[in-house]
């Protein structure tokens, strides 16, 4: 039996669907939903693009989330499993995590039990647990903008049928927001203008880059026009820190700004 296949026996459907009803956004799980994909595609899936828990109302004893598995500084990496027990006074979880990710456990106790203990705050609980959930929330979002309730309906289903026959795969950006009413990009990427080389230019591209992480795009920087390190500012009669300096300032702050997603 493949480890998707076990997953979806041991998650209580019925429950989910009870916890669903609470958002508006999200459809529920019907009979006719198959396609969960596998392996690393699963992962992203769920760890990316399903709508979430963020605030862990639903949360509780046996239900299938996303964790870290392993908190390395640079190369955090996901995984999957069952929550076991919670302890909501210290805001921690003990996690089942899923055979498929026990390799990635750094702690040999970790690694013969499969069970860890996690901060609640690295921790998601998916409640689109198939694509065919995300592709109706799509689908709905995209149909939302018909002037009225029959286009809608007629939009909806011609959207739906592409998206969850896999005849047209939307951007991630496009997964993950459309249909979730939050206000995110529907654009993974952004070439970014040239910088202006002077502090109030400097500070309104920082500004910009910062708008746009926080709603999930990802930002590509062309530093060439800031003047080389040590370079005469006459307005201060000082030298210039150079533009590689200013570039690394701007990939410190995306690293910084979390809240649209994972993109950097």
């Amino acid at each position: 039996m493949s480890t998707v296949v076990e997953e979806r026996n041991k998650i209580n459907i019925k429950s989910l669907n009870k916890d669903i009803a609470l958002f508006s956004q999200v459809h529920p799980i019907t009979d006719d939903m198959k396609l969960t994909h596998k392996g690393v595609s699963r992962l992203v899936m769920l760890d990316r693009y399903a709508f979430k828990d963020t605030e862990k109302k639903t949360l509780k004893v046996g239900d299938f989330v996303v964790l870290t598995v392993k908190a390395d500084p640079k190369f955090p990496a996901r995984g999957l499993g069952f929550v076991r027990d919670i302890d909501w006074i210290n805001k921690q979880a003990d996690i089942q995590v899923d055979p498929e990710f026990v390799h990635v456990l750094d702690n040999e106790a970790e690694q013969e039990t499969g069970v860890v203990k996690r901060s609640l705050d690295v921790i998601d609980k998916p409640l689109e647990i198939y694509y065919e959930q995300i592709a109706r929330r799509n689908a709905t979002g995209l149909a939302s903008v018909e002037t009225t309730e029959e286009k809608r309906r007629e939009s909806f289903e011609k959207f739906n049928q592409e998206l969850a026959s896999l005849n047209f795969i939307p951007a991630g950006r496009v997964l993950y927001g459309a249909g979730s009413k939050t206000d995110v990009t529907f654009f993974n990427c952004y070439v970014m203008p040239y910088i202006q080389d002077s502090r109030e230019g400097i500070s309104d591209h920082r500004k910009q880059v910062m708008e746009i992480m926080s709603r999930g795009g990802g930002v590509g920087t062309n530093g060439s026009t800031l003047r080389p390190r040590n370079t005469l500012a006459k307005g201060v009669n000082g030298k210039s820190s150079g533009s590689v300096s200013w570039l690394d300032d701007i990939a410190k702050l995306t690293h910084l700004v979390e809240q649209g997603g994972s993109r950097r």
